[in-house]
């Protein structure tokens, strides 16, 4: 289970397979991958993923010891239910069981954003009418030392329809580590490449030295909003999940993984700029758009 707990050690067990293992067979070589489904982003299922999409020469096949038609997989050491009840019992932990035994991902009841909250979409079903605006959450990172987090940029595609409001996180967001000046001129391109008609809305949160880049891109003819933090980080992405359960923001197909994957691991993944950069506007467009949100409130 360490091994999938964050993105940085999940490529490294994918890096070392691809990069190790497989160039080393012989061209009659057969190889075979055993294991579970310990994490959504884990070896077996990017090895599945990439298998359907047929990126991989290779079959995954799956064996769990009790199939949906409840068919018993080991009849010979597990003839009957009740063989199958006592080795439960053996185990005594539900997620454990559901994990190593039935080949079920379970979700850790401690996440923020649990992964099948999470709706997708594969294109954008409005028209222009109904569209509100670009809305750009900015989590600004200073350092430049390797362990530092990035500077992370994501963007809502905005609609509302009569009752129905909806934000499209759209592909691809920045993060990469920028210096001041570089984080001013990415802003300014990012918000540029924004097609509309309607003036970008830029969030950026309001502390410390961030106030100065704030002001100056106010200066340059930008739209933008400085915002105080309330609460922690936890609390502020708790603050979405209700939006994101009822699909007031949906996620793309392709292109936002990073940020998904550290929406579903937050406070295990190592960084977390993205996620900061999502709940600051996610929380802008549910507070603008009046929607529900959990019981949490700031003082």
């Amino acid at each position: 289970m360490a091994s999938v707990k964050t993105r940085e050690s999940r490529d490294k067990t994918h890096g070392w397979l691809r990069g190790e293992v497989i160039p080393a067979r012989d061209r009659d070589t057969q190889l075979i991958v055993v294991g579970n489904l310990l994490h959504e982003d884990s070896l077996m299922m990017r090895l599945k993923q990439d298998v359907e999409e047929k990126l991989l020469d290779a079959e995954f096949r799956a064996y769990p010891l009790i199939n949906s038609e409840g068919k018993i997989a080991w009849p010979g050491k597990y003839p009957n239910e009740g063989y199958i009840e006592m080795e439960k019992r053996k185990v005594g932990n539900e997620i454990a069981w559901q994990r190593e035994y039935l080949l079920r991902i379970v979700s850790d009841a401690g996440r923020a954003v649990q992964p099948e909250w999470l709706q997708y979409y594969d294109g954008i079903p409005y028209d222009e009418n109904s569209f509100v605006g670009y809305w750009i959450g900015v989590d600004l990172a200073i350092s430049q030392n390797e362990s530092a987090d990035n500077t992370a940029m994501v963007v809502l595609k905005v609609y509302s329809i009569g009752n129905e409001r909806k934000a499209f996180v759209l592909p691809y967001p920045i993060n990469q580590r920028l210096t001041f000046p570089e984080q001013i001129g990415q802003i300014k391109i990012f918000a540029g490449s924004l097609k509309s008609d309607r003036t970008p809305r830029i969030y950026i949160e309001k502390v410390a030295y961030q106030e100065a880049l704030i002001q100056q891109l106010k200066n340059d003819g930008l739209w933008v909003e400085g915002i105080t933090p309330h609460g922690d980080k936890r609390e502020r992405l708790i603050m979405t999940s209700m939006a994101i359960q009822n699909g007031h923001i949906l996620f793309p197909r392709k292109g936002c993984e990073e940020l998904t994957g550290q929406l579903t691991g937050f406070g295990v993944e190592k960084h977390d700029d993205l996620a900061d950069a999502f709940s600051l506007v996610a929380n802008q467009f549910i507070i603008f758009m009046n929607l529900p949100t959990p019981g949490i409130s700031f003082i």
